[in-house]
């Protein structure tokens, strides 16, 4: 059961190897859990501590409120080192101070992290924080203290690093290419039965269908958007799951950037969409009862899970009476107007995914029937260009490591992408409002459930009628693979899918 290689397709690749830095960002495929340790994991629907903790963390809600992790005493980095608690504490010191930070979230949240036992990791928050095991957990990572402190972190990590301390190493990264992973032969807990994993890098989803059909690649994340899931089920040897996720799919609107700096406009527009229409285009040959997304959550988060946004159908009368009675005017080409100010869009998104340009077409008809001008400007790599606010409209994805409902990473006005912070903010939409960030700040810190549940409603309810976004589809978590070469894979619909444990996938006579 032990041995073999096994191929699967990546869309993409990451821009550097250091996770918090933003080059970061991109159609990435889980690379980080492969390599860097975490403390807790998100997965079958709750959090379970990782091979790198000796037991459950301990958490006191105090005041203060305090955590407590007890590292594995087996728990080593590649090069034999001991992973101590004082990586937790570089790990933190790093993300909240160190400039171009990718994501703060959480790590903002803690007032010290005590090291003075190895083995013993006491972190303390500046106040009340339910989404405690966010910080050093899924989707995040522990960085080694021993090999980067006092060193440039980005400039020893962006190309890739030879060390590790998950259950895989990297053996070469040939960009545009392929990314290859072996066996880490020093990891303590569960060793992969493969000898080898491989993301083969097939920008073109129909690309990466032909190389599947062909043997090539034994496992895809996603298909050209004309293909059926009979079709899929009709091929020898597949198995194929479809499920819904935490992430989701979304339009951000840029608040800072006329027209789109006016709440009716972007009322308007969200009156103007036919979200119905984008979402079956995306995923309905897959699974034909999706419906959109009506919040920055999806079913999967459970009882946390509301509807504000359903209140946005399309309205082409509301439409009209939101844009006249904020003074516009349709002009002779039918387009809105105010005075010299044309309501023109540009709207922007990864260049050569099919599904996305099927969808900008509907929106586009959809958005020039209800009088505004609409111009797509799709981009290799638009990352840059959303971050320094250099569009109107944008179609995101967002990806959450828990079904925690804090939002305020991405709705927050002090964490708009900015020189200050190196563009490094997620606050794609730029949104700065002070009633809003307080209502978000109160879903953050409030530890009891039921009095949470009320404050993310009212939160919603604030986000709702400033509209800095409209929420489209799920995510789909779509996994396809040759059941006759590949074993072991689960696919349980956390943020990392079948990437959660890859330990446990073998080849088949050696075979994959």
């Amino acid at each position: 059961m032990d041995g073999g290689t096994l191929v699967i397709r990546t869309q993409g690749e990451p821009g550097c190897f250091d996770w918090l830095a933003p080059c970061a960002a991109g159609p990435t495929p889980p690379i980080r859990s492969l390599l860097l340790p975490q403390t807790v994991m998100f997965a079958g629907g709750k959090y379970v501590p990782t091979p790198l903790l000796a037991g459950e963390p301990v958490h006191q809600i105090g005041p203060p409120q305090r955590l407590t992790y007890r590292l594995n005493p087996n728990a080593v980095w590649s090069d034999g080192v001991p992973i101590t608690s004082s990586d937790l504490r570089y790990t933190w010191d790093q993300s909240v101070n160190a400039p171009g930070i990718a994501n703060r979230t959480g790590f903002e949240q803690i007032d010290s992290v005590d090291d003075s036992d190895p083995k013993t990791a006491v972190i303390t928050f500046k106040q009340p924080y339910a989404a405690w095991y966010n910080p050093f957990g899924t989707l995040q990572s522990i960085f080694p203290k021993h090999l980067l402190d006092g060193k440039d972190r980005t400039a020893e990590m962006k190309d890739g690093f030879s060390w590790s301390g998950g259950p895989w190493k990297l053996d070469r990264w040939v960009k545009g290419q392929e990314i290859r992973f072996v066996r880490n032969a020093t990891y303590w807990d569960k060793r992969p039965h493969l000898d080898a994993l491989v993301y083969k890098i097939i920008p073109d989803a129909g690309g990466a269908f032909a190389a599947f059909k062909s043997g090539q690649v034994s496992l895809l994340q996603g298909v050209p958007p004309e293909v059926t899931l009979a079709e899929i089920q009709a091929l020898p040897d597949t198995t194929v799951d479809v499920g819904l996720t935490l992430s989701l799919s979304l339009l951000n609107f840029n608040t800072q950037r006329a027209p789109l700096d006016s709440v009716p406009v972007r009322q308007a527009l969200a009156h103007a969409t036919d979200r119905d229409a984008l979402v079956k285009q995306a995923f309905g040959l897959l699974k034909p009862d999706v419906t959109p997304v009506q919040a920055l959550m999806t079913p999967v988060n459970g009882r946390w899970y509301m509807e504000p946004f359903k209140r946005y159908g399309r309205d082409l009368g509301r439409v009209d009476q939101l844009m006249r009675g904020a003074g516009w005017a349709r002009g002779a080409d039918g387009v809105w107007a105010r005075g010299d100010q044309r309501a023109q869009l540009d709207v922007v998104g990864v260049a050569g995914n099919k599904t996305l340009e099927l969808q900008q077409q509907i929106l586009q008809s959809q958005w020039k029937e209800a009088g505004f001008d609409v111009r797509v400007n799709n981009v290799a790599n638009p990352n840059d260009l959303i971050r320094r606010g250099s569009f109107h409209v944008s179609f995101s994805g967002a990806t959450f490591p828990s079904d925690d409902p804090s939002r305020c990473s991405l709705l927050c006005g002090r964490n708009v992408p900015s020189e200050a912070n190196g563009f490094s903010g997620q606050n794609l939409s730029r949104l700065a409002d002070a009633a809003h960030d307080a209502a978000w700040d109160r879903v953050n810190n409030e530890l009891d459930e039921a009095k949470r549940l009320d404050l993310l409603k009212a939160a919603y309810e604030v986000t709702a009628t400033l509209v800095p976004f409209l929420p489209t589809g799920p995510g789909l978590s779509l996994l396809v693979y040759n059941s006759s070469r590949l074993g072991g894979v689960r696919n349980d619909g956390g943020p990392l899918g079948p990437f959660f444990d890859t330990t446990r996938w073998f080849c088949r006579e050696g075979r994959c």
